[in-house]
């Protein structure tokens, strides 16, 4: 028979799927306040739980009845006490009476308030992890992304822009003045995609947030897509249409090298001296990794220098720089701060949706390596007063 401190647990679990707002510091709270009172009194604990977790008004009825549900008191009568918060609270004398105090809540109002608050929870998950992390990483499903743009060598009229000398020429060809100035603006197109995802066995942890996100992006972005792990191999094909679940599961099956060494830098340097070099050539480049490099980190160094030159943006993605007390200490993190124009953490799906919005970012490479360079600049100084020299970094 389980505990009272574990039941609690499993009880804020409960009121958590129902929208109250039973966080884990609550129920720590609450199995502290056993202390205080009587455990062995429902009147008290329920009482105790009401006045930590309810916060509104509405809260108490749904409290109540899942307070009783839980603890085997449904159809029993408990006293009014002290110990009772000083709000009204409806008694649940029986199954009767508690299906009639729900029916005096709005369910659609609490059923809606119960999934915002749950998708909410799964949205700061950690994918690699985290409690719900199964649950979690299909919300990266419903991912928006926008293709990022740039400005075309065609030009068409426009009402602004830049004064257009050619069309003023040929107009005063064929009539003697203007009765406006023509102007002409670039056209738009979409930009290159590049995705490139390490699939190596430290990643083995995110691999299903990581295909998720490829079927994800890979047909909206029009992206080529490619994993690397001792290998690299090309796999926007498998992505051009929406995936069931059993498909992601097959997609992932056909990766030779999943979860296996971890050779980043030569996977690298044979997509840039594989024909693929033009293509990345202007392109937004994407490529997510922890950086941990078991092969030489001279190739890494000389790949990411060669894609940050050849790319319009070279953003690196790392699932796990959204935990807490993370450091980038292994050296192919050090190459990445070096070479990146933008490092972006993906712990969770509101990580994800960061760097879906980021891919679409405005910014060119001049922004984004000004703001990179002076962050740097900064930690340098930091660390030199601190220190006196900069820490030399080992790989692992």
């Amino acid at each position: 028979m389980s505990d009272l401190p574990t039941e609690l647990m499993h009880f804020g679990s409960c009121l958590r799927r129902y929208g109250l707002p039973a966080g884990a510091d609550r129920i720590r709270t609450l199995t502290s306040a056993l202390a205080l009172i009587d455990p062995l009194d429902p009147t008290q604990v329920r009482a105790a739980s009401r006045s930590l977790i309810c916060t509104e008004q509405k809260h108490i009825p749904i409290h109540d009845a899942l307070f009783n549900q839980h603890f085997g008191l449904t159809g029993r009568r408990l006293a009014q006490t002290p110990h009772e918060v000083s709000v009204p609270t409806p008694e649940l004398s029986d199954e009767s009476s508690a299906s009639d105090e729900w029916g005096q809540v709005d369910d659609q109002t609490m059923a809606l308030q119960a999934a915002a608050s749950r998708i909410e929870l799964l949205r700061t998950t950690d994918l690699g992890n985290g409690e719900h992390a199964a649950e979690a990483v299909r919300l990266i499903d419903g991912l928006s992304f926008r293709t990022p743009r740039r400005s075309a060598y065609t030009t068409r009229r426009s009402s602004i822009g830049r004064i257009d000398a050619n069309q003023i020429l040929k107009t005063l060809i064929r009539q003697e003045e203007l009765s406006s100035l023509p102007r002409s603006t670039r056209r738009e197109r979409d930009r290159d995609v590049t995705i490139i995802v390490d699939v190596s066995a430290s990643m083995k942890q995110w691999l299903p947030a990581l295909i998720r996100f490829l079927a994800r992006a890979t047909p909206r972005l029009k992206a080529r897509s490619f994993t690397v792990g001792t290998r690299l191999t090309r796999v926007d094909q498998h992505f051009s249409a929406p995936l069931a679940e059993r498909e992601l599961r097959a997609v992932q099956a056909t990766i030779p090298d999943l979860a296996g060494g971890t050779r980043l830098g030569e996977g690298l340097l044979s997509l840039l001296n594989g024909g693929h070099r033009e293509a990345i050539r202007g392109s937004v480049l994407v490529l997510i990794s922890d950086g941990w490099e078991q092969g030489d980190c001279t190739e890494l160094r000389t790949a990411c220098a060669r894609l940050g030159r050849l790319s319009h943006r070279f953003i690196w993605v790392n699932p796990r720089a959204g935990r807490a007390g993370f450091t980038p200490e292994v050296r192919g993190m050090r190459i990445a701060e070096e070479f990146a124009q933008v490092m972006l953490p993906a712990t969770t799906v509101d990580g994800w949706q960061a760097v879906a919005q980021n891919i679409a970012s405005s910014l060119g490479r001049d922004t984004t390596r000004a703001n990179r360079d002076a962050a740097s600049r900064h930690r340098e100084t930091a660390n030199f007063n601190e220190y006196g020299a900069k820490e030399t970094m080992t790989n692992g």
